[in-house]
């Protein structure tokens, strides 16, 4: 058990699951870019390969087992002894067994025992590998919380607020904190099924991260700051800033980007206001199934999210409602 948990905790596989995240990512530019000589990516079973400019990266990919497929070949294996094991203990029993007996018989006793402790062994690393898993969970189940509470908080906020400057401030925040709690659902949740028989083998040369960590370190640094009292010192200077900002920017540029998304959106649908987005009369040239409705408004995260949370359970006639009061 002692080396599966030191393989899983071991800096290399760390380290292998975040060049695993860097291989995906620049994949995913070169397929948009198309391959040539100076970028390009290698795949199989055992090995990924991967050039961009002057960047190298190879790894070579641990090798897994699966703990569920391991007991179960075990005790496969240990029945197949016991059968043995039943056997000689008959011809004992009634005298019938030979002096070699013996030797197979010991032989037998200590392939049991072993089969036994591999088993608790499997067993004991699966309840300790998930032991962090768990606490992983507990903190995010805490930490969900903690940002429904801001929630609560910023919408009440924005609903008294008569500042329309500040409020654009706090709906910015509030959906901020929408993409926080959704990236409390990560990887790190999913239950270990897993041993590690033989680490990963990284060889890398001039790699480069994206430079994602600093927004992710700003919104962990918004939510600890939900004291009303630092808002509140803060309220007055905001307000200059924003107000100063916002005087020398013409209205229709501030909601150019807002405008913008709308438009594209509603160049999907068939129908061109809320009364024909409603209509039932399935043969008219602007009839839309909910369905369709929803799998438009899914293609546009920014219309996404101002949309009801529960839009997609509710009527047609009150989806086009909400999408005509956007």
């Amino acid at each position: 058990m002692e080396k599966y948990i030191s393989n899983l905790n071991n800096p290399i596989y760390k380290e292998y699951l975040d060049k695993l995240a860097i291989f995906n990512s620049y994949k995913i530019k070169i397929l948009k870019k198309e391959p040539n000589e100076s970028r390009y990516f290698k795949e199989d079973n055992n090995k990924l390969e991967l050039k961009y400019n002057n960047m190298d990266l190879t790894i070579i990919k641990p090798i897994y087992k699966n703990i569920f497929k391991e007991l179960e070949n075990i005790k496969k294996e240990k029945k197949l002894l016991l059968n043995d094991y039943y056997n000689l203990r008959y011809l004992f029993i009634h005298d019938l067994n030979k002096e070699s007996d013996y030797k197979k018989y010991k032989n037998i006793i200590s392939k049991l025992k072993e089969y036994d402790e591999n088993i608790k062994n499997l067993l004991d690393y699966y309840i300790k590998a998930n032991e962090s898993n768990k606490n992983e969970f507990k903190n995010n189940i805490r930490k969900r919380d903690e940002i429904n509470k801001k929630k609560i908080e910023l919408f009440n906020d924005i609903i008294n607020e008569q500042d329309s400057i500040l409020n654009k401030k706090r709906i910015i925040d509030y959906l901020e904190l929408g993409s926080e709690y959704n990236e409390t659902f990560n990887k790190y949740q999913k239950t270990i099924d897993f041993i590690i028989e033989e680490l990963p083998e990284i060889k890398q040369s001039n790699i480069v991260k994206k430079k994602n960590k600093t927004k992710k370190k700003e919104l962990k640094t918004k939510l600890k700051k939900t004291d009303e009292e630092i808002e509140n010192e803060k309220k007055t200077k905001l307000k200059k800033v924003i107000k100063n900002k916002l005087n020398n920017t013409p209205k229709d540029k501030l909601d150019n980007l807002e405008e913008d998304i709308k438009e594209k959106l509603f160049k999907e649908f068939k129908f061109k206001n809320v009364k024909e987005c409603a209509d039932r009369s399935y043969r008219a040239k602007h009839y839309m199934k909910k369905p369709e409705i929803i799998d438009i408004i899914k293609k546009s995260k920014e219309i996404e999210k101002r949309m009801p949370k529960n839009y997609m359970s509710m009527s047609k006639d009150d989806i086009c409602i909400a999408l005509y009061k956007l």
